[in-house]
C-alpha cells in the first residue's frame, strides 16, 4: 500500500536484508506517528512474541518499539 508522504523505503530495505527487529521498530515508529488502529497493533504484538521482542532487560534492543506495542494494545483493552 503506498500513502503520499510517507517513505517506507528504510523499512523494505530492512525486510529485504531480513533484519526484523529494525524494521519492527519503525513500523511501530510510524504507527504510533499515524495512529493506526488497534488491529494493526495486534499484529505488531503478534510479531513481538513470534521474535521474542518482550523483555524487561533495560538494555535489550527494540525494547522501545515493543513497549510502544503493549501500550496501545492496554489502551485498547481499556476502551472495551
Amino acid at each position: 500500500m503506498h500513502r503520499p508522504g510517507i517513505d517506507l523505503s528504510t523499512t523494505r530495505e530492512f525486510l529485504e536484508h531480513n533484519e526484523l527487529g529494525l524494521a519492527f521498530d519503525c513500523m511501530a515508529h510510524l504507527a504510533d506517528d499515524l495512529g493506526l488502529p488497534h488491529g494493526f497493533w495486534q499484529h505488531m504484538h503478534r510479531a513481538a512474541q513470534e521474535m521474542r521482542l518482550y523483555s524487561d532487560e533495560p538494555h535489550m534492543p527494540h525494547r522501545k518499539a515493543s513497549a510502544s506495542c503493549l501500550r496501545h494494545l492496554a489502551a485498547a483493552s481499556g476502551r472495551e
